[in-house]
């Protein structure tokens, strides 16, 4: 211990422990050297941080996915190939239409005719019964392009094949009537429940096909048929 004076307290004696200031030294030195330490640390790990291990990358840019068409299109103008009235027995005529394809797809089968359940009516006239049972009905397919109605262009079609029916028919025959493409009611790739057209595009190759119509009132047609209407819609389809 040692005594010292202090002249700015009037010579009054003040104890100074020198072991005491010495810990105060140590504590602050100790407490310097750890925030110096910690700051170091700290600059490594900053350091580290950005310096990371080598990469490599590639990318494969740009995929894209788009849906195919299916694009079926006819030249009627909404408009009936057939407004018939005042038929009897043994009367006959045609009608032509054009059905275009632009499709991006092939289709899996031919391109199918039907008649949608609810698009086919026949109204009883005077005589009680109805009139598609007593239409003899076939359908011929042929090249060629922008035919619509009936006259000469209908008439003179190349490469024809008959697809339902038969153009020669002038009596009441089972399964060549009116009423029996009718009955052809839902697309089959087949052609069991629809009149197959045997004619199958292909996907981004427009092209186009003629398809003839052709009834004939039957010769044996009974009066029941008289003064009946049948109205009918038809439809064709393709399906990928």
């Amino acid at each position: 211990m040692e005594e010292q004076s202090n002249p700015q307290r009037g010579g009054a004696r003040v104890i100074t422990s020198h072991r005491a200031s010495r810990r105060r030294r140590r504590t602050r030195l100790a407490g310097a050297l750890a925030v110096a330490a910690a700051i170091s640390a700290s600059s490594i790990t900053v350091y580290q941080a950005s310096s990371a291990a080598f990469s490599t990358a590639t990318v494969n840019p740009g995929n894209a996915f788009t849906t195919g068409a299916l694009a079926l299109t006819d030249n009627d103008s909404n408009t009936a190939m057939f407004n018939v009235s005042g038929l009897v027995p043994g009367n006959s005529g045609s009608s032509c239409i054009t059905v275009s394809w632009a499709g991006t797809v092939t289709p899996s089968a031919p391109v199918q005719l039907y008649v949608a359940p609810g698009d086919a009516t026949d109204t009883p006239g005077t005589g009680g019964g109805g009139t598609t049972p007593y239409l003899n009905w076939s359908v011929e397919k042929a090249s060629g392009s922008g035919i619509f109605g009936s006259g000469a262009s209908c008439t003179g079609l190349s490469g024809t094949t008959t697809i339902f029916g038969n153009t020669a028919d002038t009596t009441i025959t089972a399964g060549r009537m009116l009423a029996d493409f009718t009955a052809k009611n839902t697309y089959s790739a087949s052609g069991t429940t629809s009149v197959s057209s045997a004619w199958t595009p292909v996907a981004n190759v427009g092209s186009t096909m003629v398809f003839r119509f052709n009834y004939r009132m039957a010769t044996d047609t009974p009066n029941s048929a008289m003064g009946a209407t049948a109205v009918v819609k038809i439809t064709w389809e393709a399906r990928s």
